[in-house]
């Protein structure tokens, strides 16, 4: 994986996975090497498809039982989650678990912002999001939070206005 070499790093992975089905970091960057199939030129996804939304949630949930402490993969699982747009409660219980072994992680908080708008509720979402742009030390991580809190604001205007026009 360090090399790039994707194709390699995955046939090796679906070995160790299948010899070793308690080995979280293998299980860990299985699921990652997938997600990364998603992801555009610009290193964005828009969906997983469902089958490999349904395979990394089984990898990383996997991986959660063989390794608790290693949080990326509580992280990663509702990364998944959240572009598929389900089970989004289950996600954020996974990212405050992650808290307890990583208190402070702002990435993880930012990502249960993330996930509360998804689910449209913004003030939880603005809560934490703002809070993370006035703290953060990390330059991309204060960009993440100030473009969310913007994103947030721009929903919440849009949500109200199409209420609005819902009711006349």
């Amino acid at each position: 994986m360090r090399q790039r070499k994707f194709d390699e790093a995955k046939t090796y992975l679906e070995n160790a996975v299948a010899g070793d089905q308690k080995n979280s970091q293998a299980l860990y960057r299985y699921a990652y090497l997938l997600s990364r199939e998603s992801y555009d030129e610009f290193g964005y996804v828009r969906e997983f498809p469902a089958e490999k939304a349904a395979k990394m949630r089984d990898l990383l949930k996997k991986a959660i039982a063989a390794n608790p402490s290693f949080t990326e993969s509580y992280e990663l699982l509702a990364f998944v989650s959240m572009v598929s747009g389900v089970h989004l409660d289950e996600a954020v219980e996974l990212l405050k678990s992650a808290l307890k072994y990583q208190p402070g992680n702002q990435r993880y908080a930012l990502r249960i912002a993330e996930i509360y708008s998804r689910q449209r509720k913004f003030p939880e979402a603005r809560a934490i999001a703002e809070k993370i742009a006035k703290t953060a030390d990390d330059d991309e991580v204060k960009k993440r939070a100030d473009s969310l809190t913007e994103m947030i604001r721009r929903n919440e205007e849009s949500f109200a206005q199409y209420e609005a026009a819902k009711k006349q």
